[in-house]
């Protein structure tokens, strides 16, 4: 079970273009999406929604007190200065938990690969996978060994992977998650680097 982090929130009265008078107040303006439809707009103190968002991500649950209620939300959206990456506003998602929801986890490539020892290049094309479950089952991430890259143009699909009890894929069984393809050659390399000198004549 994924932890959870807690937060304060206030309801939020400046609105609209008026809501960037709070970050020189060193509060951050934010908006509470709730399954109904309805959305509450809030405010949070800055630098302790930036610890939250740090630890929790997109994958922890978010308790947010508001009024004297508790909501449990995920990170819908969050938007930061481009430059000093200062968050500017966020939206949470709050759900019913005992509602299955849909949800991106990311993937993390673990384990030692033979065929990657014995110098082919590891494709991974994918970094997330859509998941079904219910809030407090949304993993951290799912972890994929590649033991079993063993030779040259072996693969892992979605459907080798097992995910945890009670999480259920979204995407295509035979998609791609890792595959090792062999090394180049020096010939190859050499078209390579004179492909690329040509065109940056």
């Amino acid at each position: 079970m994924a932890t959870t982090y807690s937060i304060k929130a206030e309801p939020r009265t400046l609105l609209g273009k008026k809501a960037r008078k709070l970050l020189r107040q060193g509060r951050v303006p934010g908006v509470v999406f709730r399954s109904n439809g309805e959305s509450t707009p809030v405010q949070f103190d800055e630098r302790t929604l930036g610890r939250v968002l740090h630890h929790a991500g997109t994958t922890h649950l978010i308790e947010v007190e508001l009024n004297g209620e508790r909501l449990n939300t995920l990170l819908r959206e969050v938007d930061r200065e481009p430059i000093t990456a200062r968050i500017r506003h966020v939206n949470l998602w709050a759900m019913a938990m005992d509602e299955p929801i849909e949800t991106e986890v990311p993937i993390v490539l673990e384990g030692e690969s033979l065929a990657l020892k014995s110098g082919g290049v590891l494709i991974h094309p994918v970094e997330k996978l859509r998941v079904k479950c219910l809030p407090t089952r949304i993993p951290e991430a799912i972890h994929v060994n590649l033991a079993a890259l063993e030779n040259f143009g072996d693969s892992i699909h979605l459907r080798d992977i097992q995910l945890p009890p009670g999480v259920q894929a979204l995407d295509d069984p035979d998609v791609t998650i890792a595959s090792v393809a062999a090394p180049k050659t020096a010939e190859e390399q050499e078209a390579e680097a004179a492909a690329e000198a040509a065109s940056e004549e």
